[in-house]
């Protein structure tokens, strides 16, 4: 598995950014490793993570303990090796590069399950998704991965867009949410999310869910304040990416000097 996983990480520090470098790197750890960063996180992290006031704050402690979206999809990748499953992403263009975390998370969940995966990119021009791309192979059941990111949108289009990103012969077992900066600057970002998280597990009861938090200053912007609790009063697992980070100045202007990005 070690040996794995650094093989990928070469391959994706030589042709990545770095942001999209330590994205990845979160979530294989989550989903794979099983390093859930969600509503058992530790003060340090929640209070960056929120707007520091003990409203925001409370969630994380009074919400009900719960099996991680992530880890509950690989304990049923594992439990089921030849069922077929399905992962869909929806989230603003950080997750739309073909070359990107999103196509290298895939391929290690490949790895990791021993399964073929496949991905479809969503082209916001013909609002249709393109051709199948493999990802890797397997000998289990295959795992599709449906990446709806989509550049210059927010949670509301993929609300107004859901029968397109999620095709009616499309059951998704694990739903993953990835926003930062949306066009509404006006409205905190779970505020925007959580309609999209009421439509979604309506449609889809059975589907997991987890919402990906990221970039380095996002934590501290107006829009963001507050989300990783606002989740984690809702029940919906966290993916802090941002938490992944280094909390003082001389590192994180190091990364920004690499093309990091709040935006």
């Amino acid at each position: 598995m070690v040996n794995r996983m650094g093989s990928l990480l070469k391959r994706i520090w030589a042709s990545a950014p770095i942001w999209a470098w330590v994205v990845m790197i979160v979530c294989v750890v989550v989903l794979i490793v099983g390093l859930v960063v969600s509503g058992n996180r530790t003060s340090g992290v929640s209070s960056t993570a929120s707007s520091g006031t003990p409203s925001d704050a409370a969630p994380s402690s009074t919400a009900p303990t719960a099996t991680p979206a992530t880890v509950a999809f690989m304990d049923s990748a594992k439990s089921s090796p030849k069922t077929p499953k399905t992962i869909v992403l929806l989230g603003d263009a950080t997750g739309a590069d073909q070359q990107g975390w999103a196509p290298a998370l895939g391929s290690a969940i490949s790895k990791a399950l021993d399964r073929p995966v496949a991905t479809k990119y969503w082209n916001t021009s013909t609002e249709a998704y393109g051709p199948m791309t493999g990802l890797g192979e397997g000998t289990n059941g295959p795992i599709g991965y449906w990446n709806g990111s989509t550049a210059g949108k927010g949670p509301s289009y993929a609300q107004e867009n859901l029968a397109k990103l999620i095709r009616p012969e499309v059951t998704p077992d694990l739903i993953l949410l990835n926003y930062a900066s949306t066009p509404d600057q006006g409205t905190p970002l779970a505020a925007q999310v959580q309609p999209l998280i009421d439509q979604l597990t309506k449609k889809y009861p059975k589907a997991k869910i987890a919402v990906i938090k990221q970039s380095v200053e996002g934590a501290s912007s107006d829009q963001s304040a507050g989300y990783a609790a606002a989740m984690d009063a809702e029940g919906i697992q966290v993916i802090d990416v941002h938490g992944a980070f280094p909390s003082d100045q001389a590192t994180k202007a190091v990364l920004t000097a690499f093309g990091l990005s709040s935006q």
